[in-house]
């Protein structure tokens, strides 16, 4: 029978999940107000004069998107210390998810008015409040220990005060910075847009801080306390979900270009008949599924990657943020390849090329994680991965990791040096479809090798069998 002191408590699993598919979709619809190229724009604006029209809100986006993975990973990091939640907590938590779904539109204000200072006012303004209600639900965890993790238990109430006021004061970095950069926007936006930058590495400044306030404090805390409560490590499962959401939004995306701003209308139905006018978007079609897989092969080196990563901190975090701030921008490619790529037009080449840089940084990054992870020793990789106990797993996930940047350099030096501007859209659909093949002969040649390798330690094992049977045979005809 549940009692009136426990009866509104819940597991941490759902609220996480939820959490997880919010921050996921409000990072990815960042890139909205900069998919869709100008409507307006008359026929003869070039690619290059709409890149350049657009790099505020292309700075705007990758800022935005990488603070907005700060905020999820200290939501991320407040869930370490509960083992439950009651009703109170919800509630909080669903208003801090109400500002942090208003972030896209002070993101994309500031993206487009950015000589206005009230934008950047209402973006610190709207991450101060999401901080406020961050150190309200820390609070009022810590003073209802039935919220708290098992290991609380066993402290007394003293040593959970001293802990609640060193999660506070982790809490501090940020709040300060929004304050600042609130402040000089009145005067200097873009120096304003740097203090928030900095939020992106807020998770080791506040370990730097801990770090500071432990020692002058001489709170006594484990090595694993620590580390629950500063975040040096994050959780990989939690990770992958955030991640797997932001692949399946972007994924999902891709199709709007061909159901909702070239979605055959009646005229050209009429006019055309439907055969016709649908086979007149067959290079819309082909963009949305080249573009479909090279997502797809992105999601799937990513998750060959964390099928290798036994931990990450928060550098390999940062990375991989970085790797999903471009996997982010995967709408603009279809986009672009859609106005200005194709046959007899001049703009084909820079369309392509911006396409290949998007796709560079998302693979790129992923595969210096996997650095990182290596350079850290054998605790941040597994086993399995490791060169120094499987080098044939390493060398096969090494490769995998490295296909997709080599394509999309060879793309784009082939879109530089390709004679006719306008052929360049083919490459990119030629590699779009050459790539998953690549993968495909990879995996078979490998399963070869390891065919091979087991028949000949088959082969091995059985020799001694065989001499020594034939031995005991001399023996006993002797």
């Amino acid at each position: 029978m549940p009692t009136t002191d426990n009866i509104d408590l819940s597991e941490l699993k759902r609220l996480q999940c939820f959490n997880d598919a919010v921050f996921a979709i409000v990072a990815t619809i960042l890139v909205l107000p900069i998919r869709k190229l100008e409507e307006k724009a008359k026929e003869n604006v070039s690619l290059a004069d709409q890149l350049g029209d657009r790099w505020p809100q292309l700075v705007i986006y990758l800022v935005g998107f990488l603070v907005i993975c700060a905020v999820w990973e200290s939501h991320v990091l407040r869930f370490r210390i509960l083992s439950r939640v009651d009703d109170v907590l919800v509630w909080f938590n669903l208003a801090s998810l109400l500002f942090t779904s208003f972030l896209p539109f002070t993101c994309a204000l500031e993206g487009m008015f950015t000589n206005k200072y009230l934008p950047m006012m209402l973006i610190c303004g709207n991450l101060l409040t999401l901080e406020i209600l961050e150190v309200v639900m820390i609070v009022y965890a810590f003073h209802h220990p039935q919220l708290l993790d098992e290991e609380f238990e066993e402290l007394t109430q003293p040593e959970i005060r001293q802990r609640m006021k060193l999660m506070l004061v982790k809490k501090a970095v940020n709040p300060i910075l929004y304050v600042v950069a609130g402040v000089i926007s009145i005067a200097q936006i873009q120096l304003a847009l740097v203090v928030v930058a900095i939020v992106i590495f807020s998770p080791c400044i506040n370990r730097f801080v801990g770090v500071v306030y432990r020692r002058v404090s001489r709170i006594p805390l484990t090595g694993s306390e620590f580390d629950r409560m500063f975040g040096n490590f994050v959780d990989k499962e939690r990770v992958e979900f955030f991640s797997d959401g932001l692949f399946a939004i972007v994924s999902t995306l891709l199709i709007l270009d061909i159901t909702a701003e070239d979605f055959p209308n009646h005229r050209d139905v009429e006019r055309n008949g439907i055969q016709k006018t649908l086979l007149h978007m067959k290079s819309e079609i082909f963009t949305y599924g080249a573009t479909f897989v090279v997502v797809a092969l992105l999601w799937f080196t990513h998750h060959s990657l964390f099928h290798c990563i036994e931990r990450l901190n928060q550098v390999m975090l940062v990375c991989n943020n970085i790797s999903l701030a471009f996997v982010g921008l995967s709408p603009l490619i279809n986009v672009t390849l859609n106005r200005y790529a194709g046959h007899g037009k001049s703009d084909s080449r820079l369309a392509v090329q911006s396409g290949a840089i998007i796709v560079f940084g998302a693979s790129i990054f992923q595969a210096i994680v996997l650095i990182i992870a290596l350079l850290k020793g054998p605790n941040f990789i597994q086993s399995h991965a490791d060169p120094h106990v499987s080098s044939r797993a390493h060398t096969y996930l090494a490769l995998k990791l490295s296909v997709i940047p080599l394509m999309t350099f060879l793309v784009y030096i082939s879109a530089t040096v390709c004679p006719s501007a306008s052929l360049s859209d083919d490459v990119y659909h030629i590699a779009a479809g050459l790539t998953p093949v690549i993968f495909i002969v990879m995996k078979i040649v490998f399963s070869c090798c390891r065919r091979c390798c087991r028949l000949s330690l088959c082969d091995v094992q059985q020799e001694p069998s065989y001499y020594s049977s034939e031995f005991y045979d001399i023996i006993e005809g002797d």
